[in-house]
C-alpha cells in the first residue's frame, strides 16, 4: 500500500489503521512541506520515502513496488495557502494528483482512494444537506478548484481506463497528530 502525504493527521491515523488490519507494508511519501518525521507512526512494516507527487524518480521508485491499494492524500492544504500561493496549489493538487493517478493506473492498482474535500467540491452555494452528486463550479479559492480537479481527473481515470477510485470528501479533519500552523484547523490552534 501506498500512502501519499502520509507523514499529515490523516495519513498517520491512516497508516497506524493499516498496520492494525495486518498490511504487510505501508509505504509512506511526504515531502515534509506540512508535516514532520517525527510524526510518522514507528512500525516494521512502514517504510517512509522523503519525496514529492511531483517528482517522477521519486514516483518510480515507490511504484516499483507491489501496490493494491493507494491512499491519495498528499496536497498543498488549506483555503488560505491556496489563496497565497496558487501556482504551488494547481501544480501539487493538480499535476501531483494526475502523475499519481498515472502510475496507478499503469500498475492496475486495485483501488485509488483519493482524499478530496467537501468544502471545496460542493462550494458555498450549494443546497443543505449535501448530496454525493452535487457539486458547485462557483469556487471561491485555488484550493476549491483543485480539490475538484482532482475528483475531475479520478472520475476520468475509471470512466476511460476503469480504475477503480473511490473521492473521499473530508470536512474540517481535525485530531492526533495534527500539528499548529499558520493554515492549521482553529480545533489545533486553540489547542496550543
Amino acid at each position: 500500500m501506498l500512502v501519499t502525504g502520509g507523514a499529515g493527521c490523516i495519513g498517520t491515523n491512516l497508516c497506524r489503521k493499516l498496520v492494525e488490519l495486518g498490511a504487510e507494508k505501508v509505504i509512506i511519501l511526504d515531502d515534509l512541506s506540512s508535516a514532520y518525521e517525527w510524526n510518522i507512526p514507528k512500525a516494521k512494516n512502514i517504510v517512509f520515502v522523503k519525496g514529492s507527487v511531483l517528482d517522477d524518480e521519486m514516483l518510480k521508485r515507490v511504484f516499483k513496488e507491489k501496490l493494491d491499494y493507494v491512499f491519495h492524500l498528499a496536497a498543498h492544504f488549506a483555503n488560505q495557502n491556496s489563496v497565497d500561493n496558487p501556482e504551488t496549489d494547481l501544480m501539487v493538487n493538480g499535476m501531483g494528483t494526475l502523475k499519481v493517478l498515472q502510475y496507478a493506473n499503469l500498475i492496475n492498482v486495485r483501488r485509488f482512494v483519493y482524499s478530496s474535500s467537501g468544502c471545496g467540491v460542493y462550494g458555498l452555494d450549494s443546497k443543505m444537506p449535501f448530496e454525493e452528486h452535487d457539486i458547485s463550479i462557483s469556487l471561491h479559492t485555488p484550493y476549491q478548484v483543485t480539490k475538484l480537479l482532482g475528483e475531475l481527473y479520478t472520475n476520468y481515470f475509471y470512466n476511460l481506463y476503469s480504475l477503480p477510485i473511490v473521492n473521499a470528501r473530508f470536512f474540517n479533519v481535525y485530531g492526533p497528530g495534527e500539528v499548529p500552523g499558520k493554515y492549521r484547523n482553529g480545533i489545533c490552534i486553540a489547542g496550543q
